[in-house]
């Protein structure tokens, strides 16, 4: 096989893979794919055309190659997709508890301001008033490293995007962690609280 052969099949395989729709293609797959390639090299000898038999098992191994790179491209975005709706679904949940819980300790407290034998108890649940507050802007902060990441995946930051991201994601999973925690605290605080009085 002549090397303008091997050229020529290298710009089919990228055109033909274009068409197709793949934008990304892994590493590993154009490793497989170089693999393949030198197999087909190493079958013909450098003086001889490549046949027309071993085009066709050529054509063949890179429409599957083609239609397993799409499948695992396919595979990655739905999972990503899911990974997304869930941690949105987190994040609202840990904003709606904890704006909750402090709304509903708010007017418990506005009850039972004033009474004279309940002191104690207003020291405490402000504790846990504080919890409910902080895990609402726990939630918020989440919020906004959220944004953070999706605009790092989506390339925003120029050469730092990929970092930017996987920073920005860690850093939401930390913050709906921290909110669920406060909303504990704060409920524990509350508990103990009216338990108390």
């Amino acid at each position: 096989m002549k090397s303008f052969e091997v050229v020529q099949m290298f710009k089919d395989s990228i055109a033909i893979t274009k068409e197709k729709g793949v934008e990304h293609v892994p590493i590993e797959s154009l490793e497989a794919y170089a693999d393949e390639l030198q197999e087909l090299v190493d079958k013909t000898s450098g003086d001889v055309p490549a046949g027309e038999a071993a085009m066709e098992e050529y054509r063949a191994k890179l429409s599957a190659w083609v239609a397993s790179s799409q499948h695992q491209h396919d595979e990655r975005m739905e999972l990503r997709r899911e990974v997304t709706t869930t941690g949105q679904a987190a994040l609202k949940s840990a904003l709606l508890i904890n704006g909750g819980a402090a709304v509903a300790l708010l007017a418990f407290i506005g009850r039972i301001w004033g009474s004279e034998e309940s002191q104690h108890t207003l020291e405490v649940l402000s504790g846990a008033l504080l919890s409910f507050v902080f895990g609402v802007l726990s939630a918020a902060v989440a919020a906004g490293a959220t944004y953070i990441s999706q605009a790092g995946y989506a390339d925003a930051f120029g050469s730092i995007s990929w970092r930017v991201g996987v920073v920005g994601q860690v850093a939401a999973v930390i913050f709906v962690i921290g909110a669920y925690v406060l909303f504990t605290r704060g409920s524990l605080v509350a508990f103990k609280a009216i338990g108390l009085g």
